[in-house]
């Protein structure tokens, strides 16, 4: 039974969290995240047209696909300021090697060498996306927007989780050629697909529907709460001070680090803080500020809403509309209207 291939999957899948990503930074557009995105859509339409009507050379394929792996992993450097010359010479350095692979193999008479680097090339960025999603974050996201922080963590266990699968899904057919002579191929390739294919439905879903007060996390349990210390609640109290004084909430790109520096306490100590004391996390905290603002100028100015989303520090209209829900269980258009009406000013 004819199916379309799993790589076709896998790049339509991590072209489209690559997008999200960059409707969440706004404008700013690495110029490495465009490269990749380019390469995953040339990737696409390459494998659509070999699944349609063939004649394309296998290397052709073969090649653009090892260098996904590296140029997403390049483009979550550049997304997240760690975008070094080390970092640029160490991923050059392991995609010429497996380039080497690909055009030394086939004149050794050695095919399946291409697909055994091709799968350690996808697990072995599958589990540095992983690692870098899981250790030490707070010395990697501490320098985000604070509204990317957990967007962009949860973007490279998408990407690690999808590159292992891929190649996992690829070795595990290798080895069924190898034992079986591909008997079963065609099963895990045919699973494979309709997982992924469902992944990828359901992720569209999951990213697309609208924000409902439901949908928020449930308080914790008496018994699982952490009692704030005194530091905690003196510093959330000088944050909440510095945050009003200065307007800091307006700075659309705002991030741990700033805020680090301002207080003189080092980073980790003012989210735990906040997490502590007021049970949200900091980007949620700063939206707090910025939709407070947001409906002080939605009842007593007639200032467009897309104007006032930017104004508050807040970069992207579906943000906005997610945070505003959040905080006050309306719609902007609805807060505008009613507040005219009853004078409530502020969110409850």
């Amino acid at each position: 039974m004819p199916s379309l291939p799993l790589p076709f999957f896998t790049a339509l899948f991590l072209c489209f969290i690559l997008l999200r990503l960059v409707a969440g930074y706004g404008r700013k557009l690495p110029p490495m995240l465009l490269v990749t995105i380019c390469l995953y859509a040339l990737q696409s339409v390459l494998l659509g047209i070999k699944w349609g009507m063939g004649g394309l050379p296998s290397w052709s394929t073969a090649g653009l696909a090892l260098l996904l792996p590296p140029a997403t992993w390049l483009s979550f450097l550049q997304l997240t300021n760690r975008f070094s010359k080390k970092a640029i010479g160490w991923t050059a350095g392991a995609t010429t090697a497996s380039f080497g692979v690909l055009v030394v193999a086939p004149n050794f008479n050695i095919p399946s060498l291409i697909d055994l680097t091709s799968v350690a090339v996808y697990l072995g960025y599958g589990a540095l996306f992983f690692r870098s999603a899981t250790v030490k974050q707070w010395e990697w996201t501490s320098h985000l927007p604070l509204d990317q922080m957990f967007p962009t963590r949860q973007a490279q266990l998408i990407a690690g989780a999808v590159f292992s699968t891929s190649a996992l899904v690829d070795l595990a057919v290798a080895s069924d050629f190898a034992l079986n002579r591909g008997s079963h191929a065609a099963t895990i390739v045919g699973t494979a697909n309709l997982v992924m294919l469902v992944a990828l439905i359901s992720l569209v879903v999951l990213m697309s529907r609208k924000p409902s007060v439901s949908q928020q996390p449930e308080a914790q349990n008496e018994a699982e709460k952490v009692s704030a210390t005194p530091e905690q609640v003196e510093l959330v109290d000088a944050l909440d001070q510095l945050m009003r004084s200065e307007n800091l909430y307006r700075d659309e790109n705002l991030s741990l680090d700033k805020l680090a520096r301002k207080l003189r306490v080092p980073a980790r100590q003012i989210s735990t803080a906040v997490n502590t004391v007021r049970e949200i996390n900091l980007p949620q905290y700063t939206n707090g500020f910025r939709v407070t603002e947001a409906c002080h100028l939605l009842e007593t100015t007639d200032t467009p809403i897309t104007a006032i989303i930017y104004e508050v520090g807040f970069t992207t209209k579906s943000n906005f509309n997610r945070e505003f829900q959040r905080v006050t269980g309306k719609s902007p258009s609805t807060w505008r209207k009613e507040s005219r009406t009853s004078g409530v000013t502020e969110p409850a």
